[in-house]
């Protein structure tokens, strides 16, 4: 590319490795999991968002890529760089490492603002790995990491919450033990996790996106936590529709 800055040649490499392992997952995952997507149409087609959803399996990040029409930054636990497996995608896709226990890196807000300024599609699950340490997976949401509001507003990005809904899955015993898990870069709790969520059949609901606007002229401290309940107010109400909890 003619005259681009090395930062816009780097986000295209990365969108082209993505949609590579895209077309190269995609067809996989089809056949192994009946994918029923809704609510596309309140993805933009162009411009930043932040995608925001509930967390049960390992599987997630890529049943929603596969059927959002759009490249996504996905923000994830920098542990994740540490696993072999796992290093080459990380790094080659643009995903975002992300500290877990709050002390979030400069490197890594610098990446996230200017992937919203590219206009670029950010996806964040905010219960992080929690809810799949607890392993109870009829269990409600683990709480929220608020950080996704702060990012929302700062990059002036609409909030898209989206829920993934089970309709037909199976509990399956991870083979790795523990010890070895732990050596491969995975931190104590989650190289700990007993089970996981394979999905045979699962709904990806994508809902109407919250107007940042509204909460823009309130401090931070007091619109970044209201922003994060109004996401998971409406996530729930979603799940209580679709039967996932009852309360």
């Amino acid at each position: 590319m003619e005259n681009a800055t090395p930062g816009a040649v780097a986000l295209e490499e990365e969108k082209d490795a993505f949609q590579s392992i895209k077309n190269l997952v995609k067809p996989i995952l089809d056949f192994m999991v009946d994918i029923q997507p809704e609510g596309l149409e309140h993805i933009p087609l162009q411009g930043p968002a932040v995608l925001v959803g509930n967390h049960r399996s390992d599987m997630d990040p890529f049943i929603v890529a596969s059927v959002v029409p759009r490249y996504i930054s996905w923000v994830a636990a920098e542990y994740t760089e540490r696993i072999p497996i796992m290093k080459n995608l990380v790094r080659d896709t643009g995903v975002i490492p992300m500290q877990i226990d709050g002390a979030v890196a400069v490197s890594s807000i610098k990446r996230i603002m200017a992937s919203l300024k590219n206009g670029e599609l950010l996806g964040i699950f905010p219960e992080g790995h929690d809810y799949m340490v607890r392993n109870d997976f009829t269990a409600p949401m683990a709480p929220f990491h608020d950080g996704f509001g702060i990012f929302a507003l700062r990059g002036k990005a609409p909030i898209v919450p989206f829920v993934l809904t089970p309709l037909d899955e199976s509990l399956e015993t991870i083979p790795l033990p523990a010890r070895l898990r732990s050596m491969l870069g995975l931190p104590e709790e989650v190289a700990r996790i007993p089970h996981r969520i394979q999905y045979r059949s699962v709904r990806v609901s994508f809902l109407a996106p919250l107007d940042i606007v509204e909460y823009s002229g309130r401090p931070d401290a007091e619109s970044v936590p209201a922003i994060s309940a109004e996401i998971r107010r409406r996530m729930h109400q979603k799940q209580k529709e679709t039967g996932m909890v009852s309360t």
